[in-house]
């Protein structure tokens, strides 16, 4: 959905607020021996929230769902500040991540795997709004290669290269688009 631009920059900041203060309960409330369990948590979190940014992107955006015609908008508008609200995302992280590993594991593992995935989450922003608000040179070269493979993402029209953060999971399923040099030179997607 179309965010003010204060709504769209503060997500930033409190994602990265939340993450620093969790880490800091993490190191000083976690009981002896639980932090090594928390770190593994955080690691499998990250490895997570890749699977689920490729599924949300691939399955949720660009398929038969509501969010499709949202999803669409950017696509139209991709300099525009359209995005997920803060207490939306958070919400699904704490009802889908937090809440269940608490209730089936424990709480180092429900914090860690939220700290995790609500990094790679923070990153994942961080990444795509560079890719669209920067010119490709201005880029460092691992952010022009997720940027190559965005713009192929936003220009073809059978779409594929679903994974902002990562291909890996295109490559698992088939679902990367190589990317024409010639074609990128233009600046931002």
């Amino acid at each position: 959905m179309r965010l003010s631009k204060f709504a769209y920059y503060s997500d930033f900041g409190i994602y990265a607020l939340a993450i620093f203060c969790a880490i800091l309960w993490a190191i000083t409330g976690l009981k002896s021996g639980t932090q090594l369990e928390a770190l593994a948590a955080v690691v499998v979190g990250v490895a997570l929230w890749t699977l689920a940014e490729y599924a949300l992107h691939r399955f949720v955006l660009h398929g038969d769902s509501p969010f499709a015609k949202l999803h669409a908008r950017h696509h139209a508008e991709p300099n525009a500040y359209i995005g997920t609200p803060t207490w939306l995302s958070a919400g699904i992280i704490l009802g889908l991540v937090f809440l269940p590993a608490w209730l089936i594991f424990s709480m180092p593992v429900a914090a860690g795997l939220s700290v995790g995935f609500a990094s790679a989450f923070l990153w994942y922003g961080i990444a795509h709004h560079r890719v669209h608000h920067r010119p490709l040179r201005s880029l460092p070269p691992f952010m022009q290669a997720a940027a190559r493979r965005h713009y192929q993402h936003h220009n073809s029209p059978g779409c594929g290269n679903f994974g902002v953060t990562t291909e890996f999971w295109d490559r698992i399923f088939g679902t990367r688009l190589t990317v024409e040099p010639a074609k990128l030179q233009r600046g931002r997607v």
